[in-house]
């Protein structure tokens, strides 16, 4: 069960960790941020991004302004010091490649309570803007609150010196409408990627 008291210790630990980690973030790399505006500050949402590489996670937690529970497979957390770490900032486990009733739960828990949870649309992390995962979409139907697509670039090649960018592009909600549930979800994971390969040339 997830309850507004369990985000608000998310959102303590992530004040530590940009209190503590943020200027070095800022200094390793030197984001470049266009869409900030379109986060909103607070209530339910879902925030659905790409995934090049680990640095996504603070190159994105960094660029907006709320407390992301990301989901994370479940193999991580087979190492209790990382899994105590993912779990202290809000992560939660998935089973990828089947249907995950508890991460779905914690989805809905979260943004029924007014939290923010971080949905990766490919399930992995790749270089290639393709493969979005259609239970991103199941998400963004099913809790029918605001989804901001997010695209990050240049972490997969980041190196020291070089820049990654950021881009958000406005929030939207997603509805179900006439359409089957399985369409539903495949198509609407097909149009927040196609946004995303939009964002991603304004991130670059």
């Amino acid at each position: 069960m997830t309850t507004p008291a369990d985000l608000a210790g998310y959102e303590r630990a992530w004040r530590i960790l940009r209190g503590t980690v943020g200027l070095l973030v800022w200094i390793l790399l030197r984001p470049r941020v266009t869409g900030r505006e379109h986060v909103p500050v607070r209530g339910p949402l879902l925030l659905v991004t790409n995934h090049e590489s680990w640095w996504d996670i603070p190159a994105l937690g960094w660029a907006q302004p709320r407390a992301i529970r990301y989901m994370a497979k479940r193999e991580l957390y087979a190492y209790r010091p990382l899994g105590w770490l993912m779990r202290w900032g809000g992560a939660f486990p998935v089973r990828r490649g089947e249907p995950d009733r508890d991460a779905l739960r914690t989805v809905h828990e979260t943004v029924e309570a007014g939290g923010t949870v971080g949905i990766f649309i490919q399930g992995h992390r790749q270089a290639e803007l393709e493969g979005a995962k259609a239970g991103a979409g199941r998400c963004a139907v099913v809790e029918a609150v605001p989804v901001v697509p997010a695209a990050i670039r240049g972490t997969r090649t980041w190196r020291p010196g070089r820049r990654v960018g950021t881009a958000s592009g406005p929030p939207r909600i997603s509805a179900r409408v006439f359409r089957r549930p399985g369409i539903a979800y495949r198509e609407t994971a097909d149009e927040l990627m196609a946004e995303i390969r939009r964002l991603y040339e304004l991130a670059g």
